[in-house]
């Protein structure tokens, strides 16, 4: 097990710690401006780069709307609608992070940005800036000591043009984010809990899950250059994204990715990964500490098979050819398109099929 025995120790226990710290952080302290990030890799895990809470990372309870020179400060009332818009000339780039706020955001045929914020039981600090092509949504929780009971939650509305736009930057604490449809060249989602749901297509796709639910559709039929997943526990879904060069690390949960192509590399600490590719055009990485990999490859697929175990096993199936291994060995199996598979298991098995 030349590479299971560098990461198996590190990964699974980093991976348990990190999720922890990174959900608990976020949920309590909300988002910052600053990079939340969860990379779980062989040698390192960092739950959050450049962690920060700008002083507690919350704010005194209020509403905000800026657009360049205009500045628009309220008061927070409980369960009040605050609607605000603007132009939408030279923005390029989205940024939206929330607390605990349900949030629906549509893109329609407008060249303006339209808000409406309605606020819950609960006293938050809600800003929406619009400068230097940058629209940034921030909801922060208000510095309160916890009492005892339930709140209503946020909800936001964001209209926005439909276009492409540079990048979309999506951190989501708590609550939930919808969108039937937003495009962009990068495409960044970092969630602590909660459930985000989009529409989406981009070159570049970097997503984060600390917890909670998270659904991607591809909008558009295009193929992504780039896609990394790091997800320490709840449930990734994405559907549709062909791409050059995907990523998986996983360390606890369920992550499923169909109609896939190109190059995909899986590091898996525990739960299980479902990958269902449309195109068998590249080579397949998976390293399983323990759980579960389970593999479609298209009629006609065939794999030159590089299998390292220390436990569990790996099975192929394809093309009405079969062969089980467990134990180290090197085989080629199936039809005439043929790429390679490299497996290594620490514990758990692999699933090879049409």
């Amino acid at each position: 097990m030349s590479r299971t025995g560098k990461w198996l120790l590190i990964f699974g226990l980093a991976a348990f710690i990190g999720a922890i710290a990174f959900g608990w952080s976020v949920a309590v302290y909300g988002v910052t401006n600053n990079d939340y990030s969860i990379q779980i890799a062989g040698n390192t895990f960092k739950v959050a780069d450049n962690l920060g809470f700008g002083g507690f990372g919350m704010a005194n309870a209020g509403i905000r709307f800026s657009h360049d020179s205009t500045v628009l400060s309220f008061d927070f009332e409980k369960q009040k609608e605050y609607p605000y818009s603007c132009s939408a000339q030279g923005v390029n780039d989205i940024r939206i992070s929330l607390a605990s706020c349900n949030a629906e955001v549509v893109c329609a045929d407008t060249d303006m940005i339209d808000i409406k914020y309605t606020t819950g039981t609960r006293p938050m600090y809600f800003s929406a800036d619009v400068s230097d092509g940058v629209l940034s949504i921030d909801e922060k929780v208000n510095f309160t000591i916890f009492g005892i009971g339930s709140w209503t939650s946020s909800k936001l509305i964001l209209t926005l043009p439909e276009t492409l736009y540079s990048t979309v930057d999506i951190n989501l604490a708590s609550g939930s984010i919808n969108s039937a449809k937003l495009t962009s060249d990068t495409l960044k989602a970092n969630v602590a809990s909660g459930k985000l749901t989009l529409g989406a297509s981009a070159d570049n796709i970097d997503i984060n899950l600390a917890s909670g639910k998270v659904q991607f559709t591809n909008v558009s039929d295009s193929t992504s250059g780039k896609i990394s997943i790091s997800t320490a526990s709840g449930s990734l879904e994405m559907n549709g994204y062909k791409c050059s060069d995907t990523t998986v690390q996983l360390a606890s949960g369920n992550v499923t990715l169909g109609g896939i192509s190109g190059k995909v590399k899986t590091e898996i600490a525990s739960g299980s990964v479902v990958l269902n590719y449309a195109e068998w055009d590249n080579d397949l990485d998976i390293q399983l500490l323990s759980g579960k990999c389970d593999v479609t490859l298209p009629e006609g697929s065939g794999a030159n098979i590089d299998f390292s175990r220390l436990s569990g096993s790996m099975t192929a199936d394809l093309d009405g050819k079969s062969v089980k291994l467990s134990g180290n060995s090197n085989t080629t199996i199936g039809g005439s398109n043929i790429h390679n598979i490299k497996g290594d298991v620490a514990s758990g098995k692999i699933d090879i099929h049409n």
